[in-house]
């Protein structure tokens, strides 16, 4: 059954039980009166309150198409109507078992000469504004709840439309240099340049695949691997890696394209226009309860002197981050004492997120 027709078959539900309560005190009160059984006045009780439990159907409904936010005169109005009706309709509803052998004018000779109608009449009235009121709170709640849930659904829209923006920055970025470097080897080397062009077509799946933001660790090093790869036959001896990475982070989550860009940056600003080349370290370990990935590089450092390298991959990791994780992701950039270049980033392992024992070469 679909959950819409399940909540409403239950709210009538509970609506229905709701009336078994002034049932049960309705027939004790009545008891005393008549000198009977609570319990043989239980039946009395429940058809009386059935009267008004069935016309408290149509108040429901009757507040779901008169607002009290507007047009207070016209609330005013039927809702007084409303209200002698449903009063009467109760005051009415003790006489329902001589519908049998009554005709319905001596019913309502009785009704009007009753000592009791009055107070009858001014319990339905009582009634009518219970059931009026809590309809318009039950109205209300469920207006914020949408209104609530309307909203979060906007802003889980907007941030998906910002990542969408960020990675778009990205895809660009990685295709325009990943170009470059299999041009670069052409001329020099086009067997190389030839098996290049092979692995950019797995990258460019990786880069284009835009379904989900989230992917595992080890899915973020097997794409880190393959450009490596790239890379490695461009530059060759010049480009040596050290591989730092604890097999126990393989299954954390973490935002696609976040350590290659890292990775590309270093290696384009730090190792690639040094003769000599440079070593690239990726470090990945989980600490205290975060995943921290380290990228360091021995090359020239920061030509700017300032906090960033020039390029948009640093300052796209950043934002996206702070799109993801708010305050509870960084992103640190340094110049080790010893020369190069270095990256870290810090993330919070959410909770049950698998880590994995595997070996962490990722191949």
């Amino acid at each position: 059954m679909h959950t819409p027709v399940r909540s409403s078959l239950r709210g009538w539900a509970t609506y229905a039980i709701a009336w078994v309560a002034p049932a049960a005190l309705w027939a004790l009160a009545s008891s005393h009166q008549e000198d009977g059984s609570p319990w043989a006045m239980f039946p009395y009780g429940l058809m009386v309150m059935g009267v008004a439990a069935t016309m408290g159907i149509g108040v429901w409904y009757l507040t779901g198409r008169v607002s009290w936010e507007r047009r207070r005169i016209r609330f005013m109005l039927t809702h007084a109507t409303a209200c002698t009706v449903f009063a009467t309709g109760y005051g009415l509803g003790f006489y329902l078992p001589g519908l049998l052998t009554t005709r319905p004018g001596e019913i309502v000779s009785a009704f009007v000469a009753s000592p009791l109608s009055g107070w009858n009449v001014m319990m339905g009235s009582w009634l009518y504004l219970i059931v009026a009121g809590l309809s318009y709170a039950v109205r209300g709640q469920h207006r914020l709840l949408r209104q609530i849930s309307a909203a979060a659904d906007a802003r889980a829209e907007a941030r998906r439309a910002q990542l969408a923006a960020l990675r778009a920055r990205l895809n660009p970025h990685f295709l325009f240099n990943a170009l470059h470097s299999v041009g670069a080897m052409i001329k020099s080397d086009p067997v190389a340049a030839d098996e290049a062009l092979d692995r950019l077509g797995g990258l460019l799946r990786y880069v284009l695949d835009d379904a989900d933001d989230s992917v595992t660790f080890r899915d973020e090093w097997r794409f880190t691997v393959e450009y490596l790869a790239l890379e490695q036959l461009r530059l060759g001896d010049r480009l040596r890696v050290i591989d730092e990475v604890d097999p126990r982070v393989m299954g954390v989550e973490v935002p696609a394209l976040l350590l290659q860009p890292l990775v590309e940056n270093a290696i384009r600003h730090g190792i690639a226009p040094a003769a000599e080349g440079g070593t690239l370290t990726i470090r990945a370990l989980l600490r205290q309860g975060r995943l921290q990935v380290e990228v360091h590089d021995d090359g020239r450092g920061d030509p700017g002197g300032g906090a960033d390298r020039p390029g948009i991959g640093l300052g796209t990791i950043r934002d996206r981050l702070k799109v993801l994780y708010d305050d509870r992701a960084t992103l640190a950039v340094a110049a080790p004492p010893q020369g190069g270049f270095g990256v870290v980033v810090t993330l919070p392992v959410e909770a049950g997120a698998p880590h994995d024992s595997r070996t962490g070469d990722g191949r």
